[in-house]
């Protein structure tokens, strides 16, 4: 583990001990994270799913893919911080990002099947403590993977642009 985190978008990494029953590693202990988690969360998606842009305002997030392979990006709509990663699910090491709040973030299944794991620092209220964003906005520009047919959430598809967010936001 790379240590306490800062509060900024981190990835972390963590072996995986590989046998021939499987596979066994961690993704949380508490004394590598200032965070005291509250909740877990796990999404399977099929292939070109697209989850997000969402924004938790006051829940940070740990994520982690089980199975498969995505593309995840996060988005800081206050200082334009765009970051992207791939996290595969199925290779040698544990990857996980530690999302703080209030920043945007989405992910594609570039894989058949994802297994997403979400570790939640307060308890999901729904959507209302949430802000969205339009999953393929031109401003954050995700450059999603036009292999396969976007599945999105009604919810995404019609949400409001980066530019209408930001004019929002005071």
């Amino acid at each position: 583990m790379i240590g306490i985190i800062n509060m900024s978008n981190e990835l972390y990494k963590n072996s995986k001990h590989f046998e021939n029953r499987g596979s066994i590693y961690t993704i949380y202990k508490a004394e590598d994270f200032g965070v005291n988690f509250k909740q877990d969360k796990i999404s399977k998606s099929y292939q070109g799913v697209i989850r997000g842009f969402h924004a938790d305002k006051h829940i940070s997030k740990l994520v982690t893919c089980l199975h498969g392979k995505v593309r995840f990006i996060t988005y800081d709509f206050k200082t334009a911080k765009k970051q992207d990663y791939t996290l595969d699910g199925d290779s040698k090491t544990s990857e996980s990002v530690l999302i703080p709040p209030d920043t945007l973030n989405a992910h594609q299944c570039l894989s058949a099947v994802c297994i997403f794991h979400y570790k939640w620092s307060d308890y999901y209220q729904g959507t209302k403590d949430q802000r969205v964003v339009y999953f393929n906005d031109p401003d954050i520009d995700p450059q999603w993977s036009e292999e396969f047919n976007f599945i999105v959430a009604e919810r995404d598809g019609n949400a409001p642009s980066l530019k209408e967010l930001k004019k929002n936001v005071k």
